[in-house]
């Protein structure tokens, strides 16, 4: 078999080693001068970075304070002051149902209230006169002027006067407890905001007649701050609890302390919310934990009913390791990143996969761009560790090949083989070259192209 041929399966898989054992070293050696021509790949070094770990949530807006506005008491409608959809302050008038009735009851009740306390006056004049009597008795029955029996009649006409001005007190009483009443329906009859908030259109027309309690005029949400409500999977908030990253607040646990509120356009809220409240219990349904949060809203931009997202910081890694995304090779369902080792030959690394996030990172070209970043540790050993045995001693000094990746694995392959069949030199090597990334480009131009390449 001739060495050139031996070369070519080395290249193409595990095949080589088999081969190569048949040839001597020497022969090996100079088939491998002659069929490996060194490759160039693009190299970036190694990234150990501690890295700020966020997570999102979907959710929806609403207010802080939110009411359905209905009527308190019954009558026709006379006026709609507000405006369809403005921002209302609170005890501004929203609606006017006619009073007349109200007014006519109101009066009535005034008057029931004075006679209820002229009632008392002719009590009170009554009992002042059985007092007299019974005072004037009390000296003429010890001389014999009057009879016991007189005396007695006397005491009892007192007490008679006493319990009538009792009686005559309590109508006064409940005299004017229906005059507050009455006072309360004609103040009901102008309905008012209950709190500074937006009022949606009317579901009522002027002429209407309103049963109390039965229609819903109008509903009044809260603006200043908002309220966000959004879901935490449970397993999500087991994790950070675990890793005692979680933030202990007054009567709740909560993984976050401030968020940011992403729109439906992408764009991220100019103020940060803080969490409210969080539920005690997960949900059977949907295995999540709720969450409410508020967020200032000053400039009214925010509205009730929006479809959000919650980003927040959970947590962070100390010390990771990073490389780009693209410098991933998959094999057989597994990761690797491969290392420009002393001797400028690959070396594959098996790695599983941690956080993928877009950080700034320097560029082959000296400047600093956003990446898709991938953090990574080794499965077998430590990445340090495999690193340290091939020669390298800081991981940042590091080269992670990130073009030309599946040919350096070849070139891997084949140089694992050629060892394994006692080869001593000759192997496969890389020219390394500074990566400058490049944003993808499409064709024709396209705003979700722009998106996803950033």
């Amino acid at each position: 078999m001739k060495a050139s041929n031996i070369v070519t399966m080395a290249l193409g898989g595990l095949v080589a080693a088999t081969a190569l054992v048949a040839c001597k070293e020497d022969a090996g050696a100079q088939a491998a001068r002659q069929g490996m021509a060194p490759i160039n790949v693009t190299v970036m070094p190694l990234q150990k970075r501690t890295v700020e770990l966020k997570s999102t949530w979907f959710g929806h807006l609403r207010g802080v304070d939110q009411a359905d506005i209905r009527p308190e008491v019954s009558g026709k409608l006379l006026e709609q002051i507000y405006w369809h959809g403005s921002l209302c302050e609170k005890g501004e008038v929203l609606f006017r149902i006619d009073p007349a009735t109200y007014q006519a009851a109101y009066e009535q009740a005034v008057a029931n209230v004075a006679a209820a306390k002229a009632g008392v006056l002719q009590a009170e004049v009554a009992d002042e006169q059985a007092q007299k009597d019974v005072e004037r008795y009390t000296a003429l029955v010890e001389s014999g002027s009057v009879s016991d029996k007189q005396f007695t009649d006397a005491k009892h006409g007192k007490r008679r006067c006493e319990a009538a001005l009792a009686m005559a007190r309590a109508q006064v009483a409940q005299a004017e407890a229906a005059l507050e009443m009455a006072k309360l329906n004609l103040e009901r009859c102008t309905i008012r905001a209950p709190f500074k908030g937006l009022a949606t259109r009317a579901n009522v027309s002027v002429g209407d007649f309103v049963t109390a309690g039965q229609v819903v005029m109008t509903r009044m949400s809260s603006v200043d701050p908002i309220r966000v409500d959004f879901s935490v999977p449970a397993r999500q908030m087991n994790e950070q609890v675990l890793d005692s990253e979680y933030y202990d607040m007054p009567d709740k646990m909560s993984p976050v302390r401030e968020f940011d509120l992403i729109l439906e356009d992408g764009s991220v809220f100019e103020h940060k919310g803080r969490i409210h409240a969080v539920d005690s219990e997960i949900s059977q349904a949907t295995g999540t934990v709720k969450f409410v949060g508020y967020i200032p809203n000053p400039q009214l931009k925010l509205r009730a009913g929006a479809a959000v997202r919650v980003s927040a910081r959970t947590g962070e890694i100390k010390d990771a390791l990073l490389v780009p995304a693209r410098a991933l090779v998959s094999s057989m369902n597994h990761r690797f990143i491969y290392i420009v080792a002393p001797d400028n030959t690959p070396l594959g690394i098996d790695v599983k996969l941690g956080k993928e996030l877009v950080m700034d990172m320097p560029n082959g070209d000296g400047t600093t761009v956003p990446m898709l970043m991938q953090v990574v540790t080794g499965t077998v050993k430590p990445i340090a560790e495999t690193l340290r045995e091939a020669g390298i001693e800081d991981v940042e000094n590091a080269q992670v090949i990130v073009g030309g990746g599946q040919m350096a694995a070849q070139y891997a392959l084949a140089n694992a083989g050629m060892r394994k069949a006692g080869a001593q030199g000759g192997f496969g090597t890389v020219i390394p070259q500074p990566f400058i990334y490049e944003k993808p480009t499409a064709t024709v131009e396209s705003v979700t192209t722009e998106k996803a390449a950033e």
